[in-house]
């Protein structure tokens, strides 16, 4: 009798977390329940940017793979990346980041094993050599590779390769899950480019600061962003306006949410801001709406909008601070980055409402057929987990000063795509936008923020 309540009960959350998707995670040959290995060496294991990477793997993966494991070099290691979960060493907080993202999930932590799993992913250069698919990092360069590869060169800025390292891995297993074909690539957390064009970076990477900040919406992409920022550290004051609550299918895409903070079994739901507050540092929650909110008593230095409802991008745009940033994921595998200085680049509102059918639904994306395709959705945490990536980025890189020097405005990558994975463009306003203001006005409004004379705004 109790193991049919407790079948009931998985069975029940399984629907209600993932009732988009249920016709490919049921029966035998689901892929979600394709087993996946992740193996790491010493190198890995006993260094932050190690951590991190195997940590937010952990994150992305249990919330769509019911059948993991983490063989590791040294998994009773003491943990030094950022602990969601409040464990000691690296093992145990793996195992309870998995567990509480998915109670009724497989998942093993071990010792380094030879026993491969269906998919299996190394990462670093002390991991087993017989693989299909490795994974490395170099300052802020992320590399997926059919050889074993570097893991950094112990400095602060592999957090930002490792956590890009992360999230191709992520997609990695995926896809080898769908038998999708998948191609060696590297991939630039810092420039957002590949191959050539990507830019390690610089060879540190400071908390990231940049004022007074504002957040418009924290669901997959705000939480992926403020998950990194609490890897990373944060010393921005971020006010983080949303009242939206977290519900259980919120939880199989977004790395900040927990099915305890869904109210899972019986309880109440938490607001997504609560959570935001209690895991990342300097965060103010505003549980309201955005067209709600109190008037703020101060201009902001940074605003990141991540919402699209209530005519929120127009609101916003009309605010005319001197830079905003947008986050979203597509529906076609693909994450995107949106710098919107004022005055230089287009509004928000102009540059979505020349997309005719943006089709922005958080971390989503069809697994079978075209984009058209009248198959299912999966949550694809990694999409949602690559914006947030993308914009904390843009963060570090407009507070070190260069973030605005060139014409780009728009950033993509498309994790389907075996050939051209990351491409940027410049997007401009429709004539007659009606929501920038004078320039003696805007230099008004900038005069009382950090970036006033800054040589990327315009006079």
């Amino acid at each position: 009798m109790a193991y049919k309540a407790v079948n009931q009960e998985r069975e029940r959350f399984y629907q209600e977390r993932d009732r988009r998707t249920i016709e490919y995670l049921d029966g035998e040959h689901s892929p979600y329940l394709v087993p996946v290995s992740v193996h790491a060496g010493q190198d890995v294991c006993l260094t932050q940017a190690g951590q991190l990477l195997l940590v937010s793997m952990a994150n992305q993966m249990a919330r769509v793979h019911r059948r993991l494991r983490f063989s590791l070099a040294e998994p009773d290691c003491p943990l030094l990346a950022h602990a969601l979960c409040n464990r000691q060493t690296l093992g145990s907080e793996i195992e309870a980041v998995c567990r509480r993202i998915d109670p009724y999930g497989s998942f093993v932590v071990d010792g380094p094993s030879s026993v491969l799993s269906q998919v299996a992913i190394g990462v670093g250069r002390e991991c087993p050599p017989e693989l299909a698919w490795y994974l490395g990092y170099d300052r802020s360069l992320a590399h997926l590779a059919r050889r074993r590869c570097p893991s950094g060169r112990g400095g602060t800025a592999d957090l930002r390769g490792a956590a890009l390292a992360a999230i191709i891995g992520a997609a990695t297993a995926f896809k080898a899950a769908l038998q999708m074909e998948a191609v060696p690539v590297s991939v630039s957390a810092w420039n957002l480019k590949t191959g050539m064009d990507a830019d390690p970076g610089p060879s540190t990477i400071p908390m990231v600061d940049v004022g007074r900040a504002l957040m418009v919406g924290v669901g997959a992409v705000g939480s992926a962003a403020m998950y990194w920022l609490a890897h990373w550290g944060n010393a921005s004051a971020w006010t983080v306006v949303d009242a939206d609550v977290v519900r259980l299918d919120n939880t199989n895409r977004c790395l900040l949410f927990f099915p305890d903070d869904a109210g899972w079994l019986d309880g109440v739901p938490t607001r997504k801001v609560t959570c935001a507050a209690k895991r990342v540092p300097n965060v103010t929650p505003v549980p309201q709406w955005y067209d709600q909110a109190p008037a703020p008593a101060h201009p902001f230095d940074t605003v990141a909008v991540l919402a699209n409802e209530r005519d929120v991008r127009t609101r916003v745009s009309a605010r005319n601070d001197p830079i905003q940033f947008q986050a979203t994921t597509g529906r076609s595998w693909m994450s995107q980055l949106h710098r919107h200085i004022v005055g230089r680049d287009d509004c928000i509102r102009c540059r979505m409402d020349d997309i005719k059918d943006p089709r922005l639904t958080c971390g989503q994306a069809p697994i079978h057929g075209t984009e058209d395709s009248a198959g299912p959705d999966a949550a694809l945490p990694f999409l949602s987990a690559a914006s947030g990536l993308m914009l904390a980025s843009a963060l570090q890189r407009l507070q070190g000063g260069d973030y605005g020097q060139g014409r780009l405005n728009t950033w993509r990558w498309d994790f389907r795509s075996t050939h051209e994975v990351a491409t940027s463009g410049q997007h401009l306003c429709q004539r007659g936008c009606s929501t920038l203001l004078p320039s003696n006005v805007r230099n008004q409004i900038s005069s009382a923020t950090r970036w006033a004379g800054a040589a990327w705004l315009p006079r």
